[in-house]
């Protein structure tokens, strides 16, 4: 369902089809492109890439990323320790 197709691919939404949309540095960089793409990736129509995972958590830090998430909805923790767990387990699952 999800293929990767450039190394600077750093994210991956099924939509619009037929190719879908692929997700660069330069849209992350926008932190309501990253909020839609939370939305995204917990219905199942997007994938962060582990190298996407690595500019967001270097660009933004946990304590940004969890806001965001909090507005968005897709990971439910009860605090940023619980947060900072769940992407680590979410990224080494992706290896």
């Amino acid at each position: 369902m999800f293929k990767k197709i450039k190394k600077t691919e750093l994210a991956y939404r099924i939509y619009p089809e037929p190719d879908g949309s692929r997700i660069y540095k330069k849209d992350l960089k926008k932190e309501i492109n990253v909020e839609s793409l939370f939305d995204y990736c917990q219905i199942l129509e997007a994938i962060i890439f582990k190298e996407g995972w690595e500019f967001l958590i270097k660009y933004y830090g946990y304590e940004k990323l969890y806001q965001i998430n909090n507005r968005s909805g897709w990971f439910d923790c009860k605090d940023l320790n619980e947060y900072r767990l769940d992407i680590e387990s979410y990224i080494s699952g992706l290896q």
